[in-house]
């Protein structure tokens, strides 16, 4: 595996700034720079800096004793959320296995009795179901793309069989950790089919699942050529062109044209009614008004909706959605108690959605008004730290 172990400065932060639709605050963690996976629309080959050097060269980063920085982070504070594990590439993908530090991460949350979940489509450590399952809150998504194997090694070259990763789903349940399905993105015009998506759902939820996430794939501008003419090689020149002809609308990314996601998102929506589990969608979003900047900083107001001048940019979750949390799981702020950590009473964790902060952390409140910020770094969890040194916070 061709990889550089680097030293690394990176701190735990939240969600990235501009539009959001992930309900709950998350302390992000990325221990390596690069995928061996090798999703070939996989949004990290249009990010700066490693990961353009991953895209171009195949380059794994790895970030040098990154456990014992996160480590040092965490008891620098006294006000923690739940970990992600990780928003960019795999944790467990192949270099996992040399190095362990998503497995070490992991420990160090848990030790703390930290919340951290985790994404993938390889194999989970048992050692890591071991880890998570003393801890109340953590919890395990894993991608399913398809059930087909053939199209799975096309999609997902270097990670998990069809197989494995139903037994994913199916390990964290026996261990009682909340598991979650995502079929995401799912693939126009390869992976769209109903019966396979029903499939896949009612697999997902005899394996254990708890909670189904969807998107459709979304396509950044900088690498849209080297996308499409992936799918052209793989699909052939007949789907190439419906690609052309389907991905019209610019927000952020560029994305399928809305009547096609909402057939989608309606269908997936009420299949998963119809199997008693809730549903929701990753950064979907529809155009609502007009106007001819969509790359200008967003205002996100209280009712879901993002004003960037003329333009409104509406979250789909507040049509589609069927739990609190996008992720299906309601988890709280955690606060410091001694050595380790404890759920803040009464909080479901839904920051985005929040105008009480039963937390005593009034940033994370973020419905309250149209300019709440909703993009938060480690320095903000220490200014809360010190904030809530003045109040009484009750913890369970």
């Amino acid at each position: 595996m061709k990889h550089i172990l680097v030293e690394t400065k990176k701190e735990l932060h939240g969600w990235y700034p501009g539009k959001r639709e992930c309900t709950a605050e998350r302390m992000l963690i990325n221990p390596y720079n690069g995928c061996s996976v090798g999703c070939f629309y996989c949004y990290a080959r249009a990010l700066p800096g490693y990961f353009e050097i991953f895209h171009n060269e195949g380059t794994i980063f790895v970030s040098k004793d990154f456990d014992k920085t996160i480590a040092k982070q965490l008891d620098s504070i006294d006000v923690v959320t739940c970990g992600y594990l990780s928003p960019v590439t795999d944790p467990f993908q192949e270099i996992e296995k040399e190095y362990h530090l998503s497995e070490k991460i992991v420990r160090v949350f848990v030790e703390r009795n930290i919340p951290i979940e985790f994404i993938t489509k390889s194999v989970v450590p048992e050692s890591v179901i071991e880890m998570i399952k003393s801890q109340k809150h953590s919890f395990g998504q894993v991608s399913i793309l398809t059930d087909d194997e053939d199209l799975r090694r096309v999609l997902a070259p270097g990670g998990a069989t069809c197989d494995q990763l139903f037994d994913n789903i199916s390990r964290l349940s026996k261990n009682n950790i909340f598991a979650v399905c995502r079929l995401d993105p799912i693939f126009p015009y390869i992976t769209d089919n109903k019966d396979s998506l029903k499939k896949i759902i009612s697999r997902a939820v005899d394996s254990g699942a708890k909670h189904i996430i969807a998107s459709v794939l979304d396509i950044p501008a900088k690498i849209s050529d080297w996308i499409l003419q992936n799918i052209k090689k793989h699909f052939g020149t007949g789907i190439y062109y419906e690609y052309k002809r389907l991905y019209t609308e610019k927000i952020g990314y560029i994305n399928a044209n809305i009547n096609y996601r909402k057939k989608i998102f309606d269908f997936l929506r009420n299949e998963c009614d119809r199997r008693n589990i809730t549903f929701a969608l990753c950064m979907e979003y529809e155009i609502v008004g007009s106007g001819s900047n969509l790359s200008a900083p967003s205002k996100q107001t209280v009712d879901g909706q993002f004003i960037e001048h003329e333009k409104q940019i509406k979250g789909l979750n507040s049509e589609f959605m069927s739990s609190i949390n996008c992720e299906g799981i309601d988890i709280p702020v955690y606060i410091r108690k001694g050595e380790k950590f404890q759920p803040a009473t009464d909080c479901l964790g839904n920051c985005l959605n929040c105008k009480d902060a039963k937390c005593g952390i009034s940033d994370l409140a973020m419905a309250r008004s149209p300019d709440t910020k909703k993009d938060f770094k480690l320095k903000d969890y220490k200014k809360w730290s010190e904030e809530i040194k003045q109040i009484r916070i009750p913890v369970v």
